[in-house]
């Protein structure tokens, strides 16, 4: 038998169309367990980065409160200094 399918039997020209499609079939099967398999960690991925980032945004808080309570602290230091270098005549 050669292996032009023209010359194949119609049962084996059925059997290899039947074949094709099921091999499609499983292969459109993977691609759409592979596409909500993407999906899926894609809403990960985006649940971690707004996770991420509002942690950076609490601990930018937390610096710029630390750096304003600083801040004032030395300036009290530096009133305190002054006042001490220069005594009220």
């Amino acid at each position: 038998m050669s292996e032009d399918p023209i010359y194949e039997s119609p049962d084996v020209q059925l059997a290899r169309r039947v074949a094709a499609l099921e091999r499609l079939a499983e292969t459109q099967d993977i691609l759409d367990r592979t596409e909500a398999l993407a999906v899926r960690q894609r809403q990960q991925v985006e649940q971690s980065r707004t996770q991420l980032l509002e942690k950076l945004s609490r601990v930018q808080d937390n610096h710029s409160a630390q750096l304003d309570q600083h801040g004032e602290m030395l300036t009290e230091i530096l009133t305190l200094l002054r006042s001490m270098s220069h005594p009220a005549q």
